[in-house]
């Protein structure tokens, strides 16, 4: 007589448990496989709007790792905000691009806190990415010591990349929009998030990006 208010797991309901376990483990990640919605909501992730498009593949499908080797010095770019703020959800965002160490351009673009971080596998399953764990990193990221001149604590707009690329003096309530810009930067450039650099170091160690910091009259915040 079977025991009263026990019941044995079946195969299904095992192979259930699995599947929520990976699921558990990728949302721990940041990462989730969703189907598309019909209309999704979110802002904009890249919108150019001046000075052309080629940021929005820039990085694509480079080595990291060759950067940091010093055998891929180019291209590098360096992001200024141009109009920002604590409460505004979209950003402008100015990237200097150097292709040599004489030759650079600026593309102007615009970004949204509330856009989603998006790739499709070979399955045609879209997964989303937390910004979150690729912030932890980039808050530390610095050229590795002699791999390249840098401009020390003094941020510019290149070519020289500083000291810390990323971590600058604002305060938490900043720090936290800007993490999802930058994040964002990185992202739809191809800089961050592509293969298996979700949780890759080495990406931390590669200089080709930076802050190069905030234009004074683009501060919302302000008036």
């Amino acid at each position: 007589m079977p025991f009263v208010g026990h019941t044995q797991d079946s195969p299904q309901s095992a192979s259930q448990k699995i599947g929520n376990l990976f699921s558990d483990v990728k949302n721990k990640l940041g990462l989730r496989i969703e189907r598309p919605a019909q209309g999704g909501a979110g802002g904009v992730l890249y919108a150019p709007l001046s000075g052309g498009q080629t940021f929005g593949t820039l990085f694509r499908n480079e080595d990291h790792d060759q950067a940091i080797q010093g055998r891929l010095q180019w291209p590098r770019a360096a992001l200024t905000f141009v109009e920002y703020g604590r409460n505004l959800p979209c950003w402008t965002v100015k990237a200097t691009i150097w292709t040599s160490s004489t030759s650079s351009h600026d593309e102007t673009f615009r970004t949204c806190t509330t856009a989603k971080l998006t790739k499709t596998n070979d399955l045609g399953e879209v997964s989303t990415s937390g910004r979150s764990i690729g912030f932890v990193g980039l808050l530390n990221a610095q050229p590795r010591f002699g791999a390249v001149p840098t401009t020390g604590d003094t941020r510019t707009r290149g070519p020289s990349p500083p000291r810390l690329l990323f971590q600058v003096d604002v305060d938490k309530a900043m720090r936290d929009k800007l993490r999802d810009i930058v994040i964002n930067s990185a992202w739809v450039s191809g800089f961050y998030g592509q293969g298996n650099d979700l949780s890759h170091a080495s990406i931390f160690y590669d200089y080709r990006m930076w802050i190069a910091g905030f234009e004074p009259t683009g501060n919302r915040d302000q008036g």
